[in-house]
């Protein structure tokens, strides 16, 4: 009996030790990222000074000046520009100008319309659509000589498609089209994916360094089943130096949990990034 309890007391400090050298020395993806921001607005001098002691920031390249972002290089910030994959981004008029009918995803032969953001679904089967994307990634992330691109809205492939298998798994094969165009054309940017965690498990994982668990809630991650079972995948993923998980918290308990699992956190203090 002592003996057996001299074992697992050896086993248990040796599984402590284990874990806690393997957060030290974690040499995953964006591993030197501790503090990130997010900030979609048009910077002023203030903001671009709060903005210089990040490691890392995600942003519209379309709402910064060159200037700007030399700035922020210098100051060696990761700077990750902003894609939104599935939702049109109308204030994007160079953008917009370059759609075609086709592009536009549909339900019951309808465009698929988000009332909240103003704004369409977009068909990432599509290969013009994804073009579109890869023009922007060219001439705001690639051409700016960013280190990254964050790709936003990848939970509506669920959300709008999921009731429909083929559709579903057709939109995804769209996304994993597109990451590996981008791993061709651009092997040497990072990419940041927001939520979408079954798409990231099913799909993009050999792509995608960063995972974003925007609303990132204290309350889910004890009372969600759903919650406790992505928390317990990305934990793992983030052990096993796959990905970088990063949240966004809007309360003091739930900064306390995301640093607990080592995950960098974003406090948002508003309704808006700006």
């Amino acid at each position: 009996m002592k003996r057996y309890l001299i074992w697992f007391f050896l086993s248990l400090i040796i599984l402590l030790l284990t874990k806690g050298l393997i957060d030290m020395f974690w040499s995953g993806p964006l591993r030197g990222v501790h503090s990130f921001s997010i900030y979609y607005g048009e910077p002023d001098k203030q903001k671009l000074t709060e903005l210089q002691d990040q490691d890392a920031l995600i942003f519209e390249p379309t709402a910064f000046s060159k200037k700007d972002i030399n700035h922020l290089k210098e100051s060696d910030v990761k700077l990750f520009g902003y894609v939104s994959l599935m939702q049109l981004e109308n204030w994007n008029q160079e953008l917009k100008e370059r759609l075609l009918p086709t592009d536009y995803a549909r339900l019951n032969g309808e465009r698929i319309y988000v009332n909240e953001w103003d704004t369409y679904v977009m068909d990432l089967r599509q290969p013009h659509y994804r073009e579109i994307l890869l023009w922007k990634i060219k001439t705001y992330i690639a051409d700016n000589q960013l280190d990254g691109i964050f790709f936003d809205t990848v939970d509506d492939l669920a959300y709008y498609f999921h009731e429909d298998d083929k559709v579903y798994r057709d939109m995804k094969v769209g996304y994993a089209a597109l990451l590996k165009e981008i791993e061709k054309q651009y092997p040497e940017l990072d990419i940041i994916q927001n939520r979408g965690f079954e798409t990231y498990e099913s799909t993009s994982h050999p792509y995608v360094e960063g995972i974003l668990w925007e609303s990132f809630k204290a309350h889910d991650i004890e009372e969600s089943e759903w919650a406790k079972k992505w928390l317990a995948y990305l934990i793992k993923e983030q052990r096993a130096g796959k990905v970088r998980v990063l949240t966004v918290v809007t309360d003091e308990d739930s900064l306390k949990a995301s640093k607990k699992h080592k995950f960098p956190a974003f406090l948002r203090k508003d309704d808006t990034y700006q």
